[in-house]
C-alpha cells in the first residue's frame, strides 16, 4: 500500500520516494525554501494595520501587532527568536530546534505534514509559512480565520538580511532586527577582510547529497556559492544549476577540498565510485560544516559563512 508519506513534492513535482532518500529531499526542501527567488514588499515602518505583499505574490493585510505566532519553517524560528520575539512563537515545526528555547513550544507538524487543526486550537494571530507551504493547507488556514503571510530568501545572502527586517517590521521588532542585521554585516566584513589576505583560491566542492539518487551541490545559481566565493574559494559547480550536478564533472575538476553537510556519512562518501579518487579524498582534505550554520538563510548564517572560511583558509585563523 503506497502512504502519502511516499511521495513528495519537489519543484511543483510530485516524486515516490525511498527511505534511503528521504533525508536528503528533507535537506533539499530546507535548501529550496532558503533560496527561492519572489519578491516581497512592504511599508518602511510598523504601523498597523499593514498591507504585505508576501513572497507567494498575495496581498496580506495585518490588521495589528501579532501576539500569537505560528512558524511553519526553521528559519523562520530562528529569526523570530533572534529579534526578541520568542515570546510571541505559540506553534512550530519538529524541525524547529534552534534556539533550545523553542522545544517548550507546542509542535504543529513537520515540513511536509501540517496539523491544521492543531494551530486553529492555538488561535494565532499569524502564521508565518515558507515556500513549501501547500496552497490547500493554506486555504484551509485562512478559511479558518486566520492569517497566512509566505516569508522566504530570494537566492542570495543578503536576501537574508530582507527577511530578518520584514519579519521585524510585521511583528514590531524592528529595532530587535536592525540590530540582528548590524550584527551580521559587521561578521561578514570582518570575515571578508581575513579573507582578502588569502595568497591562494582553493577549488571546493560542497556535497549535499550523493551516490544513486544523483549528485546534489550548490550550483553557481545558489546562495552557498555565494557563500563558497565570500569565504575565498572557488566553486567547481559554478556552472552547475537547480542544486544538481554531475559525477563526471567532479571527478574531471577534482576539487582541492571537498566539504560537506553534516548530515551525511562521511565514510560513505569518501567510498563512493568518483569521490574516492580525488585528490581531496586522497589527502583527506574532507571537510564536514554543520548543516544548519549554512544550509538555514538565518542569523546564524553569517556563523555559517566563518565557518567556511575556516575550512577553505585554516591559515587565516
Amino acid at each position: 500500500m503506497l502512504r502519502k508519506e511516499d511521495f513528495f513534492i519537489l519543484g511543483g513535482k510530485v516524486m515516490k520516494i525511498s527511505k534511503i532518500f528521504k533525508m536528503l529531499i528533507l535537506t533539499l526542501a530546507i535548501l529550496l525554501m532558503s533560496g527561492c527567488s519572489g519578491k516581497l514588499s512592504i511599508g518602511n515602518d510598523s504601523s498597523y494595520p499593514m498591507t504585505i505583499k508576501d513572497n507567494s505574490g498575495m496581498s496580506v493585510v495585518i490588521d495589528k501587532e501579532p501576539e500569537k505566532v505560528v512558524s511553519l519553517s526553521p528559519v523562520t524560528t530562528e529569526i523570530i527568536a533572534a529579534i526578541g520575539g520568542l515570546d510571541k512563537l505559540v506553534g512550530r515545526t519538529s524541525y524547529c530546534d534552534y534556539p533550545k528555547e523553542v522545544k517548550e513550544v507546542d509542535e504543529i507538524g513537520d515540513l511536509i505534514t501540517v496539523n491544521v487543526e492543531k494551530i486553529v486550537e492555538l488561535d494565532p494571530d499569524l502564521v508565518i509559512g515558507s515556500a513549501y507551504l501547500d496552497q490547500g493547507v493554506r486555504d484551509q488556514l485562512e478559511n479558518a480565520g486566520m492569517t497566512v503571510v509566505t516569508i522566504y530568501t530570494e537566492d542570495s545572502f543578503e536576501g537574508t538580511y530582507k527577511d530578518i527586517e520584514t519579519i521585524g517590521k510585521i511583528l514590531g521588532k524592528t529595532k530587535g532586527a536592525a540590530q540582528v542585521v548590524a550584527e551580521m554585516k559587521d561578521k561578514v566584513e570582518s570575515i571578508k577582510e581575513k579573507v582578502a589576505k588569502a595568497k591562494t583560491t582553493p577549488s571546493v566542492y560542497f556535497v549535499v547529497g550523493f551516490g544513486a539518487g544523483g549528485e546534489f551541490t550548490a550550483t553557481g545559481d545558489t546562495f552557498i556559492h555565494q557563500m563558497i566565493e565570500m569565504a575565498g574559494g572557488k566553486n567547481i559547480a559554478y556552472d552547475g544549476v537547480q542544486w544538481s550536478f554531475s559525477l563526471e564533472k567532479i571527478v574531471e575538476r577534482n576539487p582541492e577540498l571537498v566539504i560537506y553537510s553534516s548530515m551525511l556519512d562521511k565514510n560513505e562518501l569518501i567510498r563512493t565510485n568518483g569521490f574516492k579518487d580525488l585528490d581531496s579524498v586522497k589527502k583527506g582534505s574532507v571537510l564536514s560544516i554543520e548543516a544548519n550554520l549554512i544550509e538555514r538563510t538565518g542569523p546564524r548564517l553569517a556563523e555559517g559563512l566563518e565557518e567556511l572560511a575556516k575550512l577553505i583558509h585554516p591559515e587565516l585563523y
